[in-house]
């Protein structure tokens, strides 16, 4: 599921926003939706349609988002900590011309667990 839901627009509405919540659903212009209508009301039972669709679908303010359910392990690694405040620290006696590059740099591969670039 990719946590889209068939909702009445309340932006690009002309009468309901079926038709427009119709285009945003199936991404395509809701010009075209429109007039899918118009010619399914003067062919068919496409007014009985529209009111129909009127009643049953929510409003796009009314809708619950659907949130993807993201298996555990999906290949998104697990949070790590931030380095803290000593790379802070590090970084801002850098900045005043206390420590060199270098020993920047082994600090931060010291606190990250990793050799020095």
């Amino acid at each position: 599921m990719d946590g889209r839901r068939l909702t009445r627009s309340e932006t690009n509405k002309v009468i309901a926003g079926v038709c427009s919540g119709l285009a945003e659903y199936f991404n395509v212009d809701p010009v075209l939706t429109r007039v899918g209508f118009v010619v399914a009301a003067l062919v068919g039972p496409g007014l009985i349609a529209y009111i129909a669709m009127w009643i049953a679908m929510p409003r796009a303010s009314e809708a619950v988002p659907v949130s993807p359910a993201v298996p555990a392990g999906a290949g998104v690694p697990p949070p790590q900590p931030p380095p803290g405040s000593a790379v802070r620290i590090a970084e801002e006696r850098f900045a005043r011309g206390e420590i060199t590059a270098g020993q920047l740099a082994q600090i931060r591969a010291d606190l990250e667990g990793r050799a020095p670039a």
